[in-house]
């Protein structure tokens, strides 16, 4: 990817212009629909919002191919370069008016993502990255704050859909290990903030299971540029559900060696935009 700024810089349009329509829709009445579980719903800001970002991106005229939460994949879901779209991460927080949801926007290079955007409407935040520039919150570079497991704050994101009972069983039971080696484990909702709030230092590790590649995409950009030791892999040729876990230097070690005690030690591919 040659003109990396460019990217960037479209990423950042896109996920601020998807991030204006939410905030105009928050206080409307919501159209809710649920789609595969009690949780899996969407609204019809989502889709206003999602609309918005795909038309900056189209805008852009790079060669990219498209795969959003809502449309699928508009052009070859094969190209080496995928825009990666979540319009609206968080939406059960969004629908309940609980102001922790975000907007995602990646580009992935033959499936690493090397660009991402995710915008937080409120509090009006903008985290960005991209490969070879660092990581950002809106005009300030971040960093990651290292700390042992035990002195660290994480959080989880793990879904239901795919899951055998079996693995659904060891994901609460590693989310167990996890909060008691640990300050604590949260599961807030957006997949896409923690990453975020990661890459900052608010959060000092985030793991999670079939994910969907648009919740983490960027989040994932951007926490490895920040410094994070992340570990990823799409779990089907579809390239669209992730398990991975990102943690800091002092703590990544112990953080792996539990999932490893539950799942086996899948994680072993590394990211890394910086």
């Amino acid at each position: 990817m040659k003109d990396m700024e460019f990217a960037l810089e479209t990423a950042i349009r896109a996920a601020t212009a998807a991030g204006r329509e939410l905030s105009a829709r928050y206080d409307l009445k919501f159209r809710v629909e649920q789609k595969e579980s009690l949780r899996d719903i969407v609204v019809d800001a989502d889709r206003a919002a999602e609309q918005r970002a795909v038309e900056v991106v189209q805008a852009s005229g790079l060669p990219a191919a498209i795969l959003s939460e809502e449309m699928g994949y508009v052009g070859d879901p094969d190209s080496e370069l995928r825009w990666i779209i979540d319009a609206l991460d968080g939406t059960v927080n969004y629908v309940s008016h609980v102001p922790f949801f975000s907007v995602s926007v990646a580009l992935m290079e033959r499936d690493e993502p090397i660009v991402g955007a995710v915008y937080a409407p409120i509090p009006n935040d903008l985290y960005f990255a991209g490969r070879g520039i660092g990581a950002f919150k809106n005009d300030h570079r971040i960093s990651v704050v290292d700390q042992p497991l035990g002195s660290s704050l994480l959080a989880a994101a793990f879904s239901g859909k795919g899951s055998s009972p079996d693995s659904r069983a060891s994901e609460f039971q590693l989310f167990q290990a996890v909060n008691d080696a640990s300050r604590g484990c949260l599961r807030t909702g957006s997949a896409a903030l923690n990453l975020a709030y990661m890459a900052e230092g608010r959060l000092n590790g985030c793991w999670g299971r079939g994910n969907k590649v648009w919740d983490v995409a960027a989040g994932l950009a951007i926490s490895g540029a920040a410094g994070a030791v992340v570990r990823s892999r799409f779990r089907s040729d579809r390239r669209d559900l992730v398990d991975y876990s990102v943690g800091t230097p002092s703590n990544t070690s112990e953080l792996q060696s539990l999932i490893d005690e539950y799942f086996g030690g899948e994680l072993t591919g590394h990211v890394d935009v910086d």
